[in-house]
């Protein structure tokens, strides 16, 4: 039986999914502050952070106060059967194992933290609607925040404004120009003039009036 994974790169809504978190300390901290963004998020531990005892204050997140290492294995299974994804984060590597065994069991994915379970959290290059994610598969943490800060580097958060001008101007071109690779054609023009990024680095208005003028050229 071979051990390779077969990982596809995806974007997944996890709106409505519940994230079961296992352990309360700084590991189970960082992936409840990021899961807790997308998803009906609970960990469950013996012990909590001051930051998870405070955003289980604000309503972020819910806490249950359970030692599940004296648990049975049924028990366990009962405790996580209505999550979508499971995170092992404890400090004891058997327990994290036993977690993750009885996931299995019940079909529940598992992201684990030190090492490539079934879901691979990337770190993540937000611009608007503009999504990038890194991984290296846990290889080199440091080649994947290196090659983050590469790529921040180019893809700055003007691109955030552009998307919205982009759609905004697609929209309007469905409206007024029937010939679908006329509007392609302009797009395209719109997104590789630098009259346009350099109006962005000012004011979004400065830049679609720009985009605006480039517009009315080709309908000349």
């Amino acid at each position: 039986m071979t051990n390779e994974r077969n990982l596809l790169p995806l974007m997944i809504d996890l709106s409505g999914r519940h994230v079961a978190i296992i352990g309360g300390g700084s590991v189970g901290e960082r992936k409840a502050t990021l899961f807790s963004k997308y998803a009906d998020t609970t960990v469950i531990s013996v012990a909590f952070s001051k930051k998870l005892e405070e955003m289980n204050g604000a309503g972020k997140l819910k806490l249950i106060r359970a030692d599940l290492g004296s648990m049975p294995d049924d028990k366990i299974a009962e405790i996580i059967s209505n999550a979508f994804l499971v995170v092992p984060a404890t400090n004891d590597a058997s327990l994290n194992d036993r977690i993750v065994k009885i996931a299995q069991k019940s079909d529940i994915l598992i992201n684990k933290v030190d090492s490539v379970g079934d879901v691979v959290v990337p770190s993540v290059i937000a611009r608007g609607d503009l999504t990038i994610g890194i991984s290296t598969l846990g290889s080199s943490p440091a080649l994947s925040k290196y090659t983050r800060k590469k790529i921040e580097q180019v893809i700055t958060p003007q691109y955030a404004d552009m998307i919205r001008l982009q759609n905004e101007m697609r929209t309007y071109l469905k409206q007024n120009v029937s010939e679908q690779e006329k509007r392609k054609e302009i797009l395209w023009e719109i997104l590789e003039d630098e009259n346009v990024w350099n109006a962005l680095l000012e004011s979004y208005e400065k830049a679609y009036n720009t985009a605006h003028n480039i517009m009315s050229e080709y309908n000349k």
